[in-house]
């Protein structure tokens, strides 16, 4: 753990250092410093030092989604492109010129364009500006290469963030974006072409990081009809005063995803403002959005915003994450609050077990674990086998204690332990869990649990004789209330969860041996 907050004291020291010691003749370090912040939040991690590698052709996606806007003509005493901001001294931006023309061609967000003639040409723009330009220059402080956030390859498909700095972007995303704007608004404004067209009053940053507006309403009648008229939040018709909110508020996370959007009194949406809202709302939003009517959302919205459930699901549980580390206040209604906290999980697969029907595992006393050279123990189960394949029946009755592992955050030995991973059905994917890998798994309880959907959790049932049964798979609710257990190795069918099985553990990562 010292570790971990070591290593984000030295991320937060070192944007620092690349902001007053790097070059920036251009915007498109800045371009890239978000789009990085902006994948780290939309993938899920495997564990707070997981590396994670990102495709360039994403980055260049990213790219000429944060591009969009500067690419319209900011004054309307010019013409053409002389009307344009320059992202640079010298000539326009390769990027804002291939942009221009398709905005020119009645291409009016990201979906059209990818579904137009002019997305090639202009995803080719992107990349040769990506590889020539910010992505091997970034990391340059000084006049020399420090290559803290990722190793400089010079691959032509992607890059690969060093261990745990993909965690550091998702703990400070807030700030890194915050930086990375502002320092793009003042090399906009320090070029001496554009200062003719900002004038002494400007509304600038509005113009090249707002809100599409105009978007929003193709979402509100889409939303009045899921919602049936009543607002998100406050559960009471809406008349006249309906208005499209960001779930995860736009100053958290500035990107529009169609999932994301609820329908909700202008007053409630005010009184919200940039607050994350209350548990009780994101069940709600998870419900609503993400499984009974994603489909709809895609259908209807996909021609004017990206959607995708699992990104938006993602970000969410990001959102959430941080606010849940911080102790923030979420927002319950009109001037009300709650403190961010793990809440009784969403689902259940039978009922509430009483305590002495819980695992050994949960009974057991607190531990009195030992501190050897400041190493905190954990508990590690062996007899505990957590099946990756058919359930495997396995104990507590035999118990030892190993380091907990470096880098996985704040861990409690009466909540956290080890056990081992049998089987092959999770060895897929990205990051695959492999037969005798060591699991760091944290028990769920009452007011640990918070929200399961998506996430990789042991469940647990009891055989004929009573003995415990573990297993390890994805969770996912269907639009009918079932919930599906899905493996990673697509050899393995979809399970179908019933009576029988209970949550036991959430994972957490793969214990590096």
């Amino acid at each position: 753990m010292i570790g971990a907050m070591q290593q984000q004291l030295d991320f937060i020291a070192y944007i620092q250092r690349m902001l007053v010691e790097g070059d920036f003749s251009a915007t498109y370090k800045f371009a890239l410093l978000h789009a990085i912040a902006d994948v780290c939040v939309e993938q899920p991690l495997l564990s707070e030092q997981s590396e994670l590698v990102i495709e360039l052709s994403t980055l260049a996606d990213k790219l000429i989604t944060l591009y969009w806007h500067h690419a319209m003509p900011f004054s309307s005493k010019h013409t053409g492109e002389s009307a344009l901001l320059k992202q640079n001294a010298g000539s326009q931006s390769k990027v804002i010129s291939v942009l221009f023309e398709c905005q020119q061609n009645n291409i009016r967000n990201f979906r059209q364009l990818k579904l137009s003639p002019f997305y090639k040409p202009t995803f080719y723009a992107a990349m040769a500006t990506l590889k020539t330009g910010p992505l091997w220059r970034l990391q340059i402080l000084a006049k020399q290469e420090e290559c803290f956030l990722y190793p400089h390859t010079n691959s032509t498909q992607f890059i690969t963030l060093n261990a745990g700095i993909a965690s550091c972007f998702r703990r400070f995303y807030d700030l890194v974006v915050y930086l990375a704007k502002n320092a793009w608004l003042q090399k906009i404004q320090s070029i001496k072409h554009n200062q003719a067209l900002i004038g002494p009053q400007s509304q600038l940053q509005e113009f090249l990081f707002g809100v599409d507006r105009t978007a929003l309403t193709k979402a509100k009648p889409v939303l009045v009809e899921l919602q049936s008229n009543i607002c998100f939040y406050c559960q009471k018709p809406m008349k006249n005063d309906v208005e499209v909110d960001h779930f995860i508020p736009f100053a958290r996370y500035a990107n529009d995803l169609g999932h994301n959007f609820v329908a909700a009194h202008r007053t409630c949406n005010n009184n919200k403002r940039d607050f994350l809202a209350a548990q009780q709302h994101r069940e709600r939003w998870q419900n609503q959005n993400l499984a009974v009517n994603s489909h709809i959302i895609s259908n209807e919205l996909s021609a004017y915003f990206h959607c995708d459930a699992d990104k938006s699901l993602a970000v969410s549980n990001w959102a959430y994450q941080v606010a849940e580390s911080s102790s923030a206040k979420l927002w319950l209604g009109k001037n009300s609050f709650e403190e961010a906290k793990p809440k009784a999980e969403v689902f259940k697969f039978s009922k509430v077990a009483n305590k002495s029907e819980q695992t050994n595992l949960a009974a057991e006393p607190k531990a009195n674990f030992k501190t050897i050279i400041n190493a905190l123990k954990l508990r590690y189960f062996p007899n505990i086998k957590i099946a990756c394949g058919h359930f495997k029946t396995g104990d507590s009755s035999d118990v030892e204690y190993l380091d907990a592992p470096l880098g996985a955050g704040k861990l409690d030995p009466n909540v956290h332990f080890l056990a081992r991973a049998s089987g092959n059905s999770m060895n897929g994917g990205k990051h695959p869990i492999l037969d005798g890998d060591l699991l760091l798994l944290e028990l769920i309880t009452s007011d640990r649990a918070g929200s399961l959907r998506g996430q990789i959790v042991a469940i647990e049932r009891d055989d004929i004789s009573g003995d415990g049964q573990y297993l390890l798979r994805k969770v996912n609710k269907l639009p009918n209330g079932q919930y599906e257990l899905i493996a990673q190795n697509p050899d393995y069918e979809v399970m179908i969860a019933d009576e029988s099985m209970r949550t036991f553990a959430r994972f957490k990562q793969v214990v590096a041996e």
